[in-house]
């Protein structure tokens, strides 16, 4: 009887809290919200996998994005970083260090054949200045993280960054369903999918998505050579800014890499072996879901309107960069890196 009246008690205050949240008219409980309710809740109990977890997004943004209330593509970004420096309590710093240090040659390479021929491309086609340089950051380094910051070290408009957001998610999306099964057709192992991941996918979500769904280990490759690829968002950015602002330097720092690095620093050497095998079976399931949850909210942001505003100029050099960096580094990678 006394569990009974404690479960009924937490029955009338959940209940309560949804009249109340139902009276401030922020999360209006329509069909669509409920079934993005329903999603989110199947995202949080490994109901709904990674690449499952965007195409729902995909769908519901696609026909209620015009429903939507709650600025989720915020909170699907937060979410992302919480997942990613949980993800670092499982990962050893010499873990990652050995494995940025293999792939360094490969990620600067990617990272600079990108840049030039992506500005290349822009110049031929014509492109905006600021949005050739957008779209060539996002592919060459981390998506949007990379758009963002170096956006916000050029001041490029609002326009030009919306553009190219809307561009590498639409590719990140393909990719996380179209990786995967490459990987499988042409027998990638585990090591060789997760450096593909990285080099080959744009932002740091999809990548872990795929890598996620390929295996536990490219899960744990993927994740740190994607990171190691992402710090070079910082001289990009610093070289932006210097080139737009006559020697002065500003650029925004990705602080969640900074926080992964610190809560690897923890798990090798405040954890026993024991300890960082337990933290693992249950820090690996929560960041899974938690990056599940932000690629569903993700996908939400990607409506009608955000996809015709896309020019077929810049889709074609998103396109064709994307094209170019996932063939090239996928031979790369079957051919000296076993």
């Amino acid at each position: 009887m006394k569990y009974q009246a404690k479960a009924s008690k937490l029955l009338t205050h959940v209940f309560q809290l949804i009249i109340n949240v139902q009276n401030t008219k922020l999360f209006p409980f329509t069909p669509a919200n409920v079934l993005l309710l329903v999603l989110s809740l199947a995202c949080i109990f490994s109901l709904l996998p990674a690449s499952y977890a965007l195409a729902a997004g995909l769908v519901w943004g696609w026909f209620f994005a015009d429903q939507q209330a709650l600025p989720l593509s915020s909170w699907a970004s937060l979410l992302l970083k919480i997942a990613i420096v949980l993800l670092g309590f499982s990962l050893p710093l010499t873990e990652l260090w050995g494995t940025a240090k293999d792939s360094f040659v490969l990620t600067v390479s990617v990272i600079g054949s990108t840049l030039l021929v992506g500005l290349l491309l822009a110049r031929l086609f014509k492109l905006d200045q600021q949005q050739g340089l957008l779209i060539s950051s996002g592919t060459a380094i981390c998506g949007g993280s990379a758009i963002a910051a170096v956006g916000s070290s050029i001041k490029a408009n609002s326009h030009n960054m919306v553009i190219s957001l809307a561009i590498v998610f639409i590719l990140n999306a393909v990719a996380l369903f179209v990786f995967p099964a490459i990987g499988h057709w042409l027998d990638l192992t585990q090591s060789q999918f997760g450096l593909w991941a990285a080099l080959g996918i744009h932002d740091t979500s999809s990548v872990v998505g795929a890598a996620a769904v390929y295996g536990e280990e490219a899960l744990d490759v993927a994740t740190t050579t994607k990171l190691s690829r992402a710090l070079w968002i910082i001289p990009l950015a610093i070289i932006a800014s210097v080139s737009q602002h006559s020697g002065k330097i500003k650029f925004s720092l990705p602080l969640f890499i900074v926080f992964f690095l610190l809560a690897s620093s923890v798990s090798s050497f405040l954890m026993s072996p024991e300890l960082m095998a337990q933290v693992g079976t249950y820090i690996k399931p929560a960041s899974k879901n938690l990056f599940a949850l932000s690629l569903l909210w993700m996908g939400t942001s990607l409506n009608r309107a955000a996809i015709k505003a896309i020019p077929i100029r810049s889709m074609l050099l998103g396109i064709i960069l994307w094209l170019a960096v996932s063939i090239s580094s996928l031979y790369v990678v079957m051919q000296w890196y076993p």
